[in-house]
């Protein structure tokens, strides 16, 4: 029997690159189908690999840690334990290298072929900006930031003007601060040479941007799925059509209902959980809503699973409730800290967060958020934004009354929602939320 080259698999369906977080095996070792070889990083999470073959792991050619695209070669199965395998793996390494040359040929001919762009012109007159001086003044002397100025009769002492002139000090960033009208020479004594100036504009008197960069804390090299959340957005933003819809929800009865569930004993009931509910429901009566986008067609999905985006070290993902219209608060609930359990854990399975139909992106923990629009989570038709709730007074029957207001944004793809279907449903959101009574039904 020949070597079994063993290639990088695809875990999930964006996945390009992997990393191998774990061996779980160790060359020598019989591996048998089904066994656990290792623990790959995906661009959504840590999933452990089962081998689909069986012999004896001769070789580990891409070690723990080290990033790789899907397909490239990461180790060598043989039949016996003795058998010869390398000039297989030499001729499958060779023929990976043999394919990114072509690669790189056709990007850099693509590039070559590209028509040149013409350099911009140069601007004419003086450019203005927002100033920040070039170098720090001293601590005794605050720059005025966001100070805009063309002036050209600033008012200033002849032994002053000279002073900056030898200085090239931009006297339109300098403030009469002595005097409070008249630019005098201690304005001018105790700030650095060229305040105010890029390197190429002093002496000029313009005021630009500034040329010095900013020390750099640190380099933090994008994680897989920081790229991917790059690559998805950058596809939910172009060329996607989408309209915003925003509703304030009175949540006073809820937060009633909330309390009182939650003086039950082993009962813990979260608010996203009352809106993970009404949503599912407001999803069943709104079916056109529950669908997804797919290019010469529109999906509608019979099962409502709601996508609950949560924050992890390395970015967000979004683990889905199964079925939430057709469960309890308290299996939703559940359903959800376990899933950010393993969320933030890296051990969510392909299944735990991949075909969600609707996405919910609470970010009401976060008191000092009142209202913020979400991107959406293609191919998915909407995604729904939940604020914090606040406290606001309210005219009620004649009477000042202080109700809590937590404010919904709704992001639709206008190519499968329409204006009033949406109204419809964030009208039957708002109605369930404002009735809790209706979810623990």
């Amino acid at each position: 029997m020949s070597a079994i080259i063993i290639q990088l698999p695809s875990l999930s369906p964006t996945m390009e690159v992997g990393t191998i977080a774990e061996w779980k095996v160790k060359e020598g070792d019989l591996i048998e189908e089904g066994m656990v070889i290792a623990s790959i990083a995906t661009d959504k999470s840590t999933v452990d690999y089962e081998s689909l073959d069986e012999g004896y792991l001769r070789k580990i050619v891409l070690p723990e840690g080290d990033e790789a695209v899907v397909g490239k070669v990461i180790a060598v199965f043989t039949e016996e334990a003795d058998e010869e395998f390398e000039a297989e793996l030499d001729e499958a390494l060779a023929a990976e290298t043999a394919i990114e040359e072509v690669v790189e040929e056709e990007d850099s001919s693509e590039e070559s072929s590209a028509p040149k762009a013409k350099p911009a012109p140069a601007a004419a007159g003086p450019v203005m900006a927002s100033f920040v001086p070039a170098v720090d003044p001293p601590k005794s002397v605050a720059p005025p930031i966001g100070f805009v100025s063309d002036k050209t009769d600033v008012k200033v002492s002849p032994a002053a003007k000279k002073l900056a002139e030898k200085r090239k000090i931009n006297l339109s960033a300098v403030e009469p601060k002595t005097t409070g009208s008249r630019i005098v020479m201690e304005d001018i004594e105790n700030l650095p040479n060229g305040y105010g100036m890029n390197e190429g504009q002093k002496g000029s008197g313009l005021v630009g941007y500034v040329n010095r960069a900013p020390e750099p804390a640190a380099d933090v090299n994008l994680s897989q799925m920081r790229k991917a959340i790059t690559d998805r957005m950058i596809q939910a933003s172009a060329g996607v059509p989408v309209f915003y819809l925003t509703t304030a929800v009175e949540m006073d009865k809820m937060l009633d209902i909330r309390q009182q569930l939650n003086s039950m004993e082993d009962t813990r009931i979260s608010i996203n959980d009352f809106i993970v509910k009404a949503v599912a429901l407001s999803l069943r009566q709104h079916p056109e809503m529950n669908a997804a986008y797919q290019g010469e067609y529109i999906r509608q999905f019979n099962d409502v699973d709601i996508s609950v985006a949560v924050s992890i070290p390395d970015g967000l993902i979004t683990p889905i409730v199964r079925s939430a219209d057709t469960k309890g608060l308290a299996a939703i609930g559940k359903d959800v800290r376990q899933l950010v359990g393993k969320a933030k854990s890296g051990a969510l399975s392909l299944d735990e967060y991949q075909g969600g139909s609707f996405t919910i992106s609470n970010l009401g923990m976060f008191g000092a958020v009142e209202t913020f629009t979400a991107i959406l989570n293609p191919p998915q038709a909407a995604i729904l934004a939940v604020a914090g709730t606040s406290k606001q007074v309210k005219l009620v029957n004649g009477e000042v009354k202080e109700v809590s207001i937590c404010k919904l944004t709704i992001t639709c793809d206008h190519r499968v929602v329409d204006g009033a279907l949406a109204a419809e449903f964030m009208n039957t959101l708002k109605n369930y939320l404002e009735t809790p009574v209706k979810l623990v039904l």
